[in-house]
This record gives structure tokens, sequence and C-alpha cells, in this order.
């Protein structure tokens, strides 16, 4: 899963899902526990680390109230500091404003 905030990590792997025990697959905006498997050179967050994160787009494909579909090719998430703080300053591709949790939406919103 790649993640889209400047945060330095390139690449995470999800390993738990949270909301329920028998979940077997995440969507659009699920929290989940990721570790990380590719970062920038001389990053703050080293490989093998823990962290929680938010998923904003994933590949199968939605529908929207209108009708029309909305898919993307890979999956992507955005790392979390706490609740709904982003660890990044900034975002980078389309997909966050289709997330039904308004107050992470404000975060953004401050933080541009």
């Amino acid at each position: 899963m790649i993640t889209v905030d400047k945060s330095g990590v390139w690449l995470t792997k999800i390993f738990h899902l949270y909301g329920g025990f028998n979940k077997k697959s995440a969507t659009l905006s699920n929290f989940v526990k990721i570790s990380v498997k590719l970062t920038k050179p001389n990053n703050w967050e080293k490989k093998k680390t823990k962290l929680k994160s938010i998923v904003v787009k994933v590949k199968k494909e939605s529908q929207k109230l209108d009708g029309s579909f909305l898919k993307f090719k890979v999956n992507t998430n955005i790392l979390l500091k706490k609740r709904l703080t982003p660890k990044g300053k900034e975002i980078m591709g389309p997909g966050v404003f289709k997330l039904k949790r308004k107050k992470f939406l404000m975060t953004f919103i401050k933080i541009l």
C-alpha cells in the first residue's frame, strides 16, 4: 500500500484492521495498523515500525450518488499521529474528499 502524505514513508503493509472480529478486507475510510516497508533515505521513520493509518483510496470500484463509478489503480493510505491528526503536512493526488469522516477533512483544511 502506498502512502500519499509527505511523511517520507513510501510503502507500507497492512497487518490489522480495526472495527470488528471478522473483517477480511479494508474499505474506504477504515482505520488500519501498518508496518513500514520502504522509506526515503535518512528518514526519521525506520523500516519495521508499526503505525496507524487511514485508507484513502481503494482499487475496488465504488458507485457515487449520481450513478458514476470511481476506481483507482492502487490502494493508498495516510499515516496518523493520533486519532485524526496526520503525520505529513500535505497530501498528494485526488480521492481525499470521498472520506466520510468530516473531522479528518477539517484537519487537512486547516493544514493546507
